[in-house]
């Protein structure tokens, strides 16, 4: 029970502040040093997302509702959204973890949307 608890604070606060991450890119601020504070506290960083392999990433971040939040900072960070190689990397990290919840998610939909359109400018 205990290790539930710590990993439903700690989405929640990584929900949190991907939400702030959001508001500051609106806002036309650069959210590299953002980004790289968020992958660190999900034991990755960005060159290692780059050099790593899926089933690699999802065994280091362990739980697949925060594999579905690095999905969506990966998405929204600067340096990978027009990078095909990244941005199917995220794709596939993102059907990695539909295969475990198989629960309905707009919000998943929604981000698999996104993805394939960012596939689409690649």
């Amino acid at each position: 029970m205990l290790k539930k608890d710590y990993l439903l604070a700690q989405i929640i606060e990584l929900a949190k502040k991907f939400a702030y991450l959001l508001q500051r890119k609106n806002e036309g601020d650069d959210i590299t040093i953002l980004s790289d504070n968020y992958y660190h506290e999900l034991n990755v960083s960005a060159e290692w997302l780059e050099n790593s392999e899926c089933e690699e990433i999802f065994c280091r971040v362990g739980d697949w509702q925060l594999v579905e939040l690095l999905v969506k900072m990966m998405v929204e960070d600067s340096r990978f959204e027009n990078n095909r190689y990244m941005v199917l990397k995220a794709q596939t990290l993102l059907f990695m973890v539909q295969e475990l919840d198989r629960t309905f998610s707009f919000e998943r939909i929604d981000l698999e949307n996104k993805i394939e359109k960012l596939l689409e400018s690649c």
